[in-house]
């Protein structure tokens, strides 16, 4: 039977480090569509969060989007086995919460398909019991809808959301459940910790304990 308590994860970043996949596939399409642009170190960070479309659109006109997208996720969907690793303890900490029954699930802002690729070549799919993609959605984070669905599925009153971003903790918090930010974004973690989640981690490991205690009170 599963328990009452929600653990559901934000993807890139927060699972699985997609930083160097990101960074060859910004680089893949400004070759192509604006090939004398270099892109700054802080420009490749401000990348890692928001929307393809919302990043796209701060540098090319709106009826190019779609076009730049599909070549983004040509590249993006066939090098993960290249450019991507696993966070250290993510494998034994989704064993550990899926033996004790708890409902896990992933919500991000990448389409479905595409975070399965990533979840299947760490085998950790099965892990999960939901996968939300932005296109199962028709709010985006900060907005909670996503994570609301989730808690809503499994008829849970509390959960925790664990991310690497600011709008992470947002989403987290505009559903009314706890909240945890991950310290190993290279963006650096101080303007998560600004918005007070209610715990910062070093190591995936750390929400068991969490979780535990939340779920007793």
């Amino acid at each position: 039977m599963k328990k009452d308590f929600a653990v559901i994860f934000d993807l890139d970043g927060t699972l699985l480090n997609t930083d160097l996949l990101i960074r060859k596939s910004f680089e893949h399409v400004f070759k192509r569509y604006k090939p004398d642009y270099q892109i700054s170190d802080e420009e490749h960070l401000s990348f890692l969060g928001p929307t393809l479309k919302y990043t796209f659109s701060r540098y090319f006109p709106e009826y190019m989007i779609d076009e730049l997208i599909d070549y983004y996720r040509e590249y993006n969907h066939s090098h993960h086995q290249d450019y991507v690793t696993i966070y250290p303890h993510v494998q034994e900490t989704l064993a550990y919460l899926h033996a004790q029954n708890y409902p896990m699930a992933v919500v991000t802002t990448k389409y479905r398909h595409a975070a399965y690729i990533g979840l299947d070549l760490f085998k950790i799919t099965p892990y999960f019991d939901m996968v939300l993609g932005m296109d199962d959605v028709k709010e985006v984070k900060p907005s909670p809808e996503g994570i609301l669905r989730v808690m809503e599925t499994y008829h849970c009153s509390k959960g925790l959301y664990i991310g690497d971003n600011v709008t992470d903790i947002q989403a987290g918090q505009n559903a009314g459940i706890y909240t945890a930010g991950v310290k190993w974004t290279p963006k650096g973690y101080q303007k998560m910790e600004s918005l007070h989640p209610d715990i910062m981690i070093d190591d995936m490991s750390q929400i068991i304990p969490f979780i535990e205690r939340m779920e007793e009170k």
